[in-house]
């Protein structure tokens, strides 16, 4: 926490340069995984992949740069940070199933969930925790900073179960590889291995998904909250619960299409 504390005591032009030095040091010394990150572009966005991957790296190091900076400086998101859509929230939470706050690794996801929390409520999170344990508790610390609430991903499902019985609110990153690897989605044209865990709460408890992401504009961020998908009760189980993960998936290629240099391509999305 000490060297958390020292960053961030440091001006945000320092931080910005020195995490874009040292993850051009990484693009350079890993090329296994700058070359994962272009072929993603490649076959999702085409255009200039290699350039946008660059591109994509330095938006990474920015994102690190700000939320050591910003994350959890209330004054700072009171001043700068907008919620849109929020009668789309009132709506969900007032069926009284709880709600699940849904988004990709698009933009800066830390960043949505901390600044709804400081300027609407605080909700569950639900993240894969760090191998290290020393650098989870760091990351666990200031993620609590903006009042919200960390679950590991690895808990039982019977607890997000109770959680969303309550009406909860949890948020949910579900845009990486889960579960036993059988379902999948289509994701740019191809079959994208994911958990299915989101439709099948929504189905079997009739919780809305909210999908929603951050939008950033001339210093202003706004949290963009979405119409809630709902699971469709007139199909069989499990096709409602694909239909599901498939309007998810749909919502977060419109984002990713406008704005391809903020999502992180150098995971292994199609492995």
């Amino acid at each position: 926490m000490i060297v958390y504390k020292i960053l961030k005591l440091l001006p945000f032009w320092f931080l910005k340069a020195l995490f874009r030095f040292l993850i051009f040091v990484v693009y350079i010394a890993l090329p296994k995984r700058r070359r994962i990150t272009q072929e993603n572009i490649k076959l999702a966005i085409g255009g200039d992949y290699k350039r946008l991957a660059l591109k994509s790296y330095f938006y990474f190091a920015d994102m690190i740069a700000f939320n050591l900076k910003f994350l959890g400086d209330k004054e700072f998101i009171e001043k700068h940070f907008r919620v849109e859509g929020y009668e789309n929230f009132l709506k969900a939470k007032s069926l009284g199933k709880g709600v699940i706050f849904t988004t990709a690794h698009f933009s800066n996801f830390e960043f949505l969930v901390c600044g709804f929390a400081v300027l609407k409520e605080p909700i569950y999170i639900m993240v894969r925790p760090i191998d290290s344990k020393f650098v989870d508790n760091i990351v666990e610390t200031v993620r609590e900073s903006c009042g919200n609430k960390v679950l590991s991903s690895r808990l039982s499902a019977f607890e997000f179960i109770k959680l969303l019985k309550k009406n909860s609110v949890l948020g949910i990153l579900i845009d990486q590889a889960g579960g036993d690897g059988s379902f999948k989605v289509e994701f740019f044209g191809r079959k994208a291995k994911v958990s299915e865990s989101v439709g099948v709460f929504s189905c079997r408890l009739k919780v809305p998904i909210l999908p929603a992401y951050l939008k950033e504009e001339d210093g202003v961020f706004t949290a963009v909250i979405e119409e809630p998908i709902m699971c469709d009760d007139n199909k069989p189980k499990m096709e409602a619960v694909q239909d599901v993960m498939d309007r998810v998936y749909r919502r977060f290629e419109e984002w990713i299409k406008k704005e391809p240099h903020k999502y992180f391509w150098m995971h292994n999305r199609w492995k």
